[in-house]
């Protein structure tokens, strides 16, 4: 909880972690079950800048928290472009695995995944 408010208080961020409650609130959601949710989606809102970018855009990408990713924004950043230039996107989600830490995997091969699983 502390690491989390640190970062929310060093970027100026709202500390929205917190005030959900944290991390007893996320232990005890966990303990009534989750269900993982994979989605292929855009945002029309900001253009995902807040992934994979400089965000929020008013602000220097030199200030910390600023810069996210490489992703350079703009016109091909924006779903209209996305959805008009990319129409038939799609996703697979495969090989998905889930249970206990390190059981997923078989301990005796050196690497965790084979080559086919990118």
């Amino acid at each position: 909880d502390d690491f989390c408010s640190k970062q929310k208080s060093a970027f100026g961020d709202f500390d929205d972690f917190a005030a959900k409650g944290a991390l007893r609130e996320m232990g005890a959601a966990m303990g009534r079950g989750m269900v993982l949710v994979l989605s292929l989606w855009d945002d029309t809102d900001v253009s995902m800048l807040w992934l994979d970018s400089a965000y929020p855009t008013e602000a220097s990408p030199q200030n910390p928290g600023v810069l996210r990713g490489p992703c350079p924004g703009g016109v091909q950043s924006e779903s209209e472009y996305l959805r008009a230039e990319h129409p038939d996107a799609h996703v697979a989600f495969s090989n998905i695995k889930f249970g206990a830490i390190n059981s997923t995997f078989s301990t005796t091969d050196a690497r965790r995944m084979a080559s086919t699983y990118v």
